[in-house]
């Protein structure tokens, strides 16, 4: 009998503390928690991406526009050396039009991100496009 009270007196005490209550919730959010934050960044790595590929894009029209490159064809060898640090499959085009370069740019989104926690854009490619005037 003695025993028995002993026990019920330990589990009760027991059930009345509530000490450990932060750390179970703290464990049951941390992986949403951890899962939020490398969805930022990758998202944050894209749009990254997005702006490096615009630049590059910027670059080659320059270059043309200036004379530095002479043909279409050098500025998608351009477009294609550049992108390629960051990029296994890398596709441009380049048109001249009336005077105006186009440069477009395509990358495949999984490429861009980081973690790969966004999984959704597997298959999907990010397109960027820049327009210059040519300057002679």
């Amino acid at each position: 009998m003695r025993c028995r009270a002993f026990r019920n007196r330990v589990l009760t005490r027991f059930a009345r503390k509530d000490d450990g209550a932060a750390t179970i919730e703290a464990v049951l959010w941390i992986p949403f928690f951890i899962m939020l934050f490398l969805l930022i960044a990758d998202v944050s790595m894209i749009f990254h991406g997005q702006s490096k590929l615009l630049r590059i894009a910027q670059d080659a029209n320059r270059n043309m526009s200036v004379g530095r490159l002479t043909t279409t064809t050098d500025v998608v060898s351009f477009v294609k050396a550049q992108v390629g640090t960051f990029s296994s499959d890398p596709q441009a085009t380049t048109t001249v039009a009336a005077g105006l370069i186009t440069t477009t740019v395509s990358v495949p989104m999984t490429d861009l991100d980081l973690f790969g926690v966004s999984g959704i854009f597997r298959g999907v490619r990010m397109t960027v496009r820049a327009q210059h005037l040519m300057e002679s």
